[in-house]
C-alpha cells in the first residue's frame, strides 16, 4: 500500500523539475531583456491527475494557479531540497559569466525572489503578484504561509518564505501536525483510552456536554450554509466548574476522542509571566497556533489566568486588568473550541462568563453515582473480599470520582503487595481515610 508521503514525494519531484525550468526561463528573459516577457500563467504545469496526494489537494484548492503553486514550492524548498536554489544559481552563473543571477537568495527563498520569478522586471506584474502575500489571500488566509509584517502592517519583502508547520507536515509526511510541548507552545496533548460509558455524570451535565459535540459536528453548516457567521461569535467557549476529581479533564479528553479533535492542556505556569507583555505574547502564540485547527484548548485551573480583576490600587493592578482585557479579546476572536476549568465558578471574572456559550457544573457524585463508579472501576482480574459492601461504601463516604480511583489504586496495590487479587475492605477504608485527610476531613 502506497503511503501518503510517497504520493507527495512523487508529485513534488515533478513539481521541482518544473520549477527549475521556470527559473531558468525567467533568468533567460531577464538576461536577454526579452519582449514580450515570460507570463507565468501561460506555462504548462505538471499534470497531477495520475494519483492523489495531499499536495494535489492543495493545488486544486488554489484553482491550479501557477503563481500560487510556485510560491508554495519555494516555501517548501528549504525543508525538502536545501541546495535546490544553489544548484540552479551556480549552473546559471557558470553558463554566462557576464550576466549573474540577479537575486542572490542563497538556499533560502524570499518574497522578493518569488516576485522576481513571477514578474521579472515588469513592475505592473510585480505589484499584482505582491498582493498574494496580503491578509485574506489564499496562502495567508488558509494558514499555509507565515508572513511577518512591520509596525505599519506592510510586508517585508526580504523576509524568507516560510511554510507553516501544519502544511509542512501535510505536504511532506502526509500527517497532521501535532506540536510537542515547548516554550513556544506550552501545552500537552491529552488523551484517554476510556469511553463515555466510563464517565459517570448526571443526565443534565451530560446533556450540556453534548452541546459541545453538536457544535463541533455542525458549526460549519450553521455558520456558512445557514449564513450565521456574521451574527454568531466564532468558535465555542465553555466553562467547566466543580470540585477536583469530578471529571472535568476526563470529559475534555472524551470530547476530543469522540470528535477526532486534539485536546491540548495549557501549562499556565509557563504562560503567566511577571514581565510586562510576556503573558500576552505567550497567549498570542498559543491562540495563533490553534487558529483554524481542529484542536480543543483546555485551560486547567484557569483561575490563575482568568480570575477576577482587582480594584485599581497601583500600576500592577492596572497591568493585571490589561491582561484580562487582552484575554477577552483573544477568547472572542478565537475560532476554535476553548474549555476553561475551575474549582469554583465565582473565581472566574464575570466578563469571561458572559462570553461563554455554556457554563457546566460538575457536581460531586450522588450516592447512586458513586456506587456506579465503585462497581465499574475495579480491575476485572480482581475480586472483592466477602465483607466488601460497595453499597454501604458509596452511601457512607462522599468522594469524587477522582478520589474513588485513588482509593482503588491504593487497595489494589495493597492486594498485589500480598501477592493476591482480593480487594480487602480494610484497605478500602484506609484508602478512604487517606483521601479524607487530604481534604482536612475525618472518616
Amino acid at each position: 500500500m502506497v503511503k501518503p508521503y510517497q504520493y507527495n514525494a512523487r508529485h513534488l519531484e515533478n513539481e521541482l523539475q518544473w520549477l527549475a525550468d521556470v527559473i531558468r526561463q525567467r533568468y533567460v528573459c531577464h538576461r536577454d531583456n526579452k519582449k514580450p516577457d515570460l507570463d507565468i500563467e501561460d506555462l504548462t504545469a505538471p499534470d497531477l491527475s495520475a494519483f492523489d496526494s495531499i499536495y494535489k489537494t492543495v493545488v486544486i484548492e488554489c484553482n491550479r494557479i501557477n503563481a500560487v503553486r510556485i510560491v508554495l514550492l519555494l516555501a517548501l524548498i528549504p525543508n525538502i531540497r536545501p541546495f535546490f536554489l544553489d544548484d540552479i544559481t551556480n549552473a546559471l552563473v557558470n553558463s554566462s559569466a557576464e550576466n549573474a543571477w540577479p537575486a542572490k537568495a542563497g538556499t533560502v527563498p524570499t518574497i522578493d525572489l518569488a516576485l522576481f520569478i513571477l514578474a521579472g522586471d515588469n513592475l505592473e506584474k510585480r505589484f499584482y503578484y505582491q498582493q498574494m502575500f496580503s491578509p485574506g489571500t489564499f496562502l495567508i488566509q488558509n494558514g499555509i504561509l507565515i508572513i511577518d509584517c512591520d509596525s505599519a502592517h506592510e510586508i517585508q519583502l526580504q523576509q524568507p518564505l516560510k511554510i507553516s508547520p501544519e502544511y509542512l507536515s501535510l505536504l511532506t509526511v502526509g500527517k497532521p501536525y501535532k506540536p510537542g510541548f515547548s516554550m513556544a507552545f506550552p501545552a500537552k496533548r491529552i488523551e484517554t483510552g476510556l469511553d463515555w460509558s466510563d464517565l459517570v455524570l448526571s443526565n443534565s451535565t451530560l446533556e450540556q456536554v453534548n452541546e459541545i459535540n453538536l457544535w463541533i459536528r455542525h458549526s460549519k453548516t450553521l455558520l456558512h450554509e445557514w449564513g450565521l457567521e456574521k451574527r454568531l461569535a466564532p468558535g465555542y467557549k465553555v466553562l467547566f466548574y466543580g470540585p477536583p476529581g469530578t471529571g472535568k479533564t476526563f470529559t475534555a479528553s472524551l470530547i476530543g476522542k469522540q470528535t477526532g479533535f486534539d485536546v491540548y492542556r495549557i501549562d499556565l505556569s509557563m504562560v503567566i509571566s511577571k514581565y510586562i507583555g510576556e503573558t500576552e505574547k505567550n497567549l498570542s502564540g498559543i491562540f495563533n497556533a490553534a487558529s483554524d485547527k481542529e484542536w480543543i484548548l483546555f485551560f486547567d485551573e484557569a483561575d490563575a489566568l482568568f480570575g477576577k480583576r482587582s480594584d485599581l490600587k497601583d500600576s500592577h493592578d492596572r497591568y493585571a486588568n490589561q491582561e484580562v482585557a487582552y484575554l477577552l479579546q483573544k477568547i472572542e476572536e478565537h475560532n476554535g473550541v476553548v474549555i476553561l476549568s475551575s474549582n469554583m465558578r465565582s473565581n472566574i471574572d464575570d466578563a469571561f462568563t458572559r462570553r461563554f456559550q455554556n457554563v457546566i457544573h460538575f457536581a460531586m457524585p450522588t450516592a447512586a453515582e458513586r456506587l456506579q463508579i465503585w462497581q465499574q472501576a475495579f480491575s476485572i482480574k480482581t475480586v472483592l473480599a466477602g465483607n466488601v459492601n460497595l453499597e454501604y461504601v458509596a452511601a457512607q463516604y462522599e468522594l469524587s470520582g477522582g478520589a474513588i480511583m485513588n482509593v482503588i489504586r491504593y487497595a489494589s496495590l495493597k492486594a498485589l503487595e500480598q501477592s493476591s487479587n482480593i480487594i480487602q475492605m480494610h484497605d478500602i477504608v484506609k484508602g478512604i481515610r487517606r483521601e479524607y485527610n487530604k481534604e482536612g476531613r475525618t472518616v
